[in-house]
């Protein structure tokens, strides 16, 4: 089936339809990453995006869940080069087709990647939905609402959740948790309670826990400048650690801004300077805000690392509280050198 992926400004690109037919909007955004879609599209922090893989074969080790960031596909939408229709992996338990249709997520392949990646990073990320090709009406967002979802709502837990047996105790507020942050601080001898975005900062210091972590998830929804003003007494009171909108979160809740960036950061490759260690680290991203370092002047809040590309925030610390923060995805295992982890450094705050 021949379909289109019109964009908020009219332009149309051209495809074969993968996936389900289901018409679904979303922010058209691109990935670097050679692979990993699964998790990718997996993260409830793609919730709201339709995913250009810059990649040009996606599909070809199929799916298996151990490798998924949750349960179900977060994203709106899937664009491919060239996918795959027979994957091989000795781990395969579905294909990327099936999984798409499943959770009935639109997706195109056969669409020119290159120029779409090369048009969104020269007029920045914009709005767009995946229809029949018949149907590609270059003033459909003529009278589209642009108002904010909330999609930190969408992707929260809904009650509480306990998980881990370990030595410290710390309260995890979801703002759409991933499996891998859950298994990290598993793995680093932490037992969690999972509580909803929405939770007062009154109840979380009602567990008594030693310390406070803001998990990652979706940007640019609704309600995040209130939900870092009702955290902003525990994140006072406890040694709190915040990844990707987390750290938002914790930068919003000391008095800092955020700013939107044109196309973002969304990949496997990005080189982050630790400012403190002289040290680059290559990391995995998926944001398109950033802290504005011009706001931070009196908030107590100083720059940790920084984007090598862009020169923008990657990373927090707080002069005085024990308050820890990453744009990026941090990784959970030491380096062969044995340095510490970004959770094992968070472990000796508590």
């Amino acid at each position: 089936m021949k379909v289109a992926l019109v964009l908020a400004d009219g332009t149309c690109f051209k495809g074969e339809s993968f996936g389900s037919f289901k018409k679904k909007t979303g922010e058209v955004v691109f990935n670097t990453t050679m692979g990993g879609y699964g998790e990718i599209i997996t993260d409830p922090a793609s919730s709201g995006q339709i995913v250009v893989m810059t990649y040009p074969l996606i599909g070809n080790y199929g799916v298996n869940k151990e490798g998924l960031q949750s349960e179900r596909i977060h994203a709106s939408g899937l664009v491919m080069k060239e996918a795959t229709t027979q994957p091989s992996n000795w781990l395969l338990q579905d294909t990327l087709e099936n999984f798409l249709n499943r959770n009935e997520v639109p997706a195109i392949t056969g669409l020119d990647t290159r120029a779409l990646t090369r048009y969104i990073r020269r007029e920045g990320s914009m709005p767009g939905i995946i229809v029949p090709e018949e149907e590609a009406d270059p003033q459909w967002f003529e009278n589209y609402d642009a108002t904010c979802q909330d999609f930190t709502g969408e992707v929260t837990i809904e009650g509480i959740a306990t998980f881990g047996e370990g030595d410290n105790h710390l309260v995890v507020v979801d703002l759409g948790l991933g499996k891998g942050l859950l298994e990290a601080l598993i793995n680093h001898n932490c037992r969690l309670t999972v509580v909803p975005a929405g939770t007062s900062a009154e109840e979380i210091l009602s567990y008594d826990p030693q310390g406070l972590v803001l998990s990652s998830g979706p940007e640019g929804g609704l309600g995040l400048e209130e939900l870092a003003w009702n955290l902003k007494t525990a994140i006072k009171q406890l040694p709190t650690m915040g990844i990707g909108v987390g750290m938002e979160v914790i930068a919003m809740a000391f008095g800092a801004r955020l700013k939107k960036m044109k196309f973002g950061h969304r990949g496997a490759n990005y080189p982050v300077k630790d400012l403190f260690k002289d040290k680059i680290s290559i990391t995995q991203q998926n944001h398109g805000y950033v802290v504005e370092e011009e706001s931070l002047g009196k908030t107590g809040l100083i720059v940790a690392q920084e984007n090598i590309h862009d020169g923008t925030v990657e990373g927090l610390r707080h002069k005085e509280l024990p308050v820890l923060a990453l744009q990026y995805y941090p990784i959970p295992v030491a380096s062969l050198e044995g340095e510490e982890t970004f959770y094992s450094q968070f472990n000796n705050m508590l």
